[in-house]
């Protein structure tokens, strides 16, 4: 059984599911709204988990009765949740607008801090996934002694990290494949062998920096949401390359597994 650090937020997600596009300056009608555990390190470390892995999170929670509730929740999941700290506060859902043809936009306060994520003791295990962008430097420190590190390209400035793969969505790195290159090598370091882009039902691209490859993902899936997917499809993506796989059948697999996971979770 391969073992997992996951290095990520778990939030509750308060999801209005809305019965209209968002359009400037109209009234916005909604249908259900809805909360739900996600954030990456739910998503991914979920994924894992029904992989088969062994998934430590290393995260934070408020130690309120909605933080003590999730704490709880992903203890029976299965997560090893040693490394998940506790702070004083009160726990704030991500607030999610879901328009009919699934896309999300996500609302988040201008003065949320931002969590600095850290390990209180030494982490060991065959992979490390990252979706954070600031880490604590004994944290950072420690993914030099793990033999695969992925983390997704962070949408600001960040704490650099060794990572051997960065992962993102088209829609969150339009500027260029080149240009994307180069500011995850600035996050990456020189470890970094490859940077994958998702971009929806459209071609996976691996880019080495050189070279591009497309992959097609497995047949598009008609639903209502796709919050998840790409955080799931992370999970799949790495325990892939743990088993073997060359990035490319691993970004195949990967999407496939996604797709499953999708057309369950829409049922």
């Amino acid at each position: 059984m391969h073992r997992v650090i996951v290095i990520a937020a778990v939030n509750y997600d308060r999801i209005w599911q809305l019965n209209d596009a968002l359009v400037p300056g109209s009234r916005l009608r909604f249908s259900s709204r809805e909360t739900h555990l996600g954030g990456g390190g739910f998503f991914t470390g979920s994924q894992l988990l029904e992989l088969g892995a062994d998934v430590a999170l290393v995260s934070r929670l408020m130690r309120d009765a909605q933080g003590l509730s999730v704490l709880k929740a992903l203890e029976e999941m299965g997560f090893d949740t040693a490394q998940v700290a506790l702070h004083e506060g009160e726990t704030t859902p991500l607030e999610i607008l879901l328009e009919p043809n699934g896309e999300r936009t996500i609302l988040s306060p201008s003065n949320r801090k931002t969590p600095v994520f850290a390990a209180s003791a030494a982490l060991s295990g065959d992979a490390a996934y990252l979706n954070a962008p600031d880490l604590e430097a004994g944290l950072a420190g420690q993914l030099d002694g793990f033999p695969l590190v992925l983390s997704q390209l962070p949408l600001r400035s960040a704490t650099p990290r060794p990572a051997d793969y960065v992962i993102s969505s088209r829609d969150d790195a339009a500027d260029g494949i080149k240009n994307v290159w180069q500011r995850a090598q600035a996050i990456a370091g020189p470890r970094l062998k490859m940077l994958v882009l998702t971009d929806g039902p459209r071609p996976i691209t691996l880019f080495d920096g050189h070279n591009a490859i497309e992959v097609d993902p497995a047949p598009a899936v008609a639903v209502k949401s796709t919050i998840g997917a790409g955080d799931r499809f992370s999970g799949a993506f790495l325990l892939a390359l743990l088993d073997g796989l060359m990035p490319a059948a691993a970004a195949s697999r990967a999407s496939h597994q996604t797709a499953d996971w999708l057309r369950r979770a829409n049922a």
